[in-house]
């Protein structure tokens, strides 16, 4: 276990992912998709589309493994899913520029080419599958998959970087 984690983070069976049929895959994302296709077993080709962006590009604990622990009428409980992971991300990337702010330095403004080129510096998600428990879904493996993109964001981590660049 990771300090700070409860649990092995994994991908949430329920959740989205894979690639879109609506965008192409972007110059910041090419390098992270050949090797995903590279080295995964992959759902059927008529099932996805082989040109597509990837998706998502990160993940926070989306699924019920490990559940957000929230006080709400007086009692705790665990939300999960992307209206839990979402804020929590957001928020991280919101620390991460105060602390550029701090240093007299720009905010990091469009991320997804930081993401990309930083994606070692989040915490990689390898193991389970986005396939809603049926046959066929994208599984989490080491790197960027679209179950979980680069995994969960490692405040640690990121705020080394971003006050280096």
């Amino acid at each position: 276990e990771r300090d700070g984690v409860v649990g092995q983070e994994e991908a949430w069976s329920g959740s989205g992912g894979g690639f879109s049929n609506t965008f192409g895959i972007p110059k910041w994302q090419k390098k992270a998709v050949a090797a995903y296709k590279k080295k995964a077993k992959l759902p059927p080709q008529n099932l996805w589309n082989n040109t597509g962006r990837g998706y998502p590009d990160v993940a926070a604990l989306g699924g019920g493994t490990n559940p957000y622990c929230v006080a709400t009428g007086g009692f705790l409980t665990g939300v999960y899913g992307t209206s839990a992971s979402s804020p929590v991300t957001a928020g991280v990337f919101a620390l991460l520029n105060g602390l550029r702010l701090a240093s007299g330095k720009k905010p990091l403004g469009y991320l997804n080419p930081f993401i990309y080129q930083y994606g070692s510096l989040f915490n990689d998600v390898t193991e389970g599958e986005n396939n809603y428990d049926g046959e066929y879904g994208f599984k989490a493996i080491a790197g960027w998959d679209p179950a979980t993109g680069w995994g969960s964001p490692d405040y640690s981590k990121l705020s080394v970087a971003v006050l280096e660049i």
